[in-house]
C-alpha cells in the first residue's frame, strides 16, 4: 500500500470512528436535553403534523440539490472532496426542516428544557467553528487547490447560527403579537 493510500485509509477509518462517537455523544445530549430525560421527544398532534410537513420540504431539499451536486461535475469542477459535495444537500435539508418547523412553533417538543437545548446548540457550534479554524490557521482546509472535509466543521456551525436567528426571529414574532393583543 503507498503512503497516500495508507493516509486516505487512516482519514476513513477516523470519519468512521468520528461518526459513531458522534452518535452516542448526541444520544447523551437527547437524554440530557429532556426534562424526562428520555431519548425520544415527545409532540403534540399539532406539532407533530408540523415536523411532517417540515421533513417533506426537507426531503425535496435534499433531492434537488443533490441532484444539482449530480449535474454540475458534468459542466464544472467542483473543487472540493467528495464527503462536502455530500454533505452540503444534507445540511440545507436540516437547515429548511428546522427553520419550518422553528418558524410554525412545531420544533421544541414538549418534555425540552430549552435552556439546556441552547447550551448544547451554542456549545455545538463553537466546537465546530473552532475545528474550522483550526484547520484554516493550520493549512489543511485547503489542499491542492481542493477544499477539506473540516469544511464540513463550518457547514456545521454555520447551521446552527442560521437555526438560531429564525429562532430569534420567531421569539420576536412572538413578542410583537403579544404587544399587539
Amino acid at each position: 500500500m503507498e503512503i497516500s493510500e495508507k493516509v486516505q485509509l487512516g482519514r476513513s477509518v477516523g470519519l468512521a470512528v468520528g461518526v459513531l462517537v458522534g452518535l452516542v455523544i448526541a444520544v447523551i445530549l437527547l437524554r440530557y436535553m429532556n426534562r424526562d430525560h428520555k431519548v425520544r421527544t415527545e409532540y403534540d398532534e399539532m406539532q407533530k403534523a408540523i415536523r411532517n410537513r417540515g421533513y417533506m420540504y426537507a426531503f425535496y431539499t435534499v433531492i434537488i440539490f443533490e441532484a444539482l451536486m449530480c449535474l454540475i461535475p458534468s459542466f464544472v469542477r467542483i473543487p472540493a472532496e467528495p464527503i462536502i459535495v455530500h454533505f452540503l444537500p444534507i445540511f440545507f435539508g436540516i437547515t429548511v426542516q428546522a427553520s419550518y418547523c422553528i418558524w410554525n412553533k412545531a420544533y421544541v417538543g414538549l418534555n425540552t428544557n430549552m435552556q439546556r437545548y441552547l447550551i448544547v446548540a451554542v456549545i455545538a457550534s463553537a466546537i465546530n467553528f473552532l475545528a474550522f479554524f483550526m484547520a484554516w490557521k493550520n493549512g489543511s482546509l485547503i489542499v491542492d487547490g481542493v477544499l477539506q472535509a473540516p469544511f464540513v466543521n463550518l457547514l456545521c456551525a454555520v447551521m446552527f447560527a442560521v437555526l438560531g436567528i429564525v429562532g430569534l426571529l420567531r421569539k420576536a414574532a412572538d413578542n410583537r403579537e403579544t404587544e399587539e393583543e
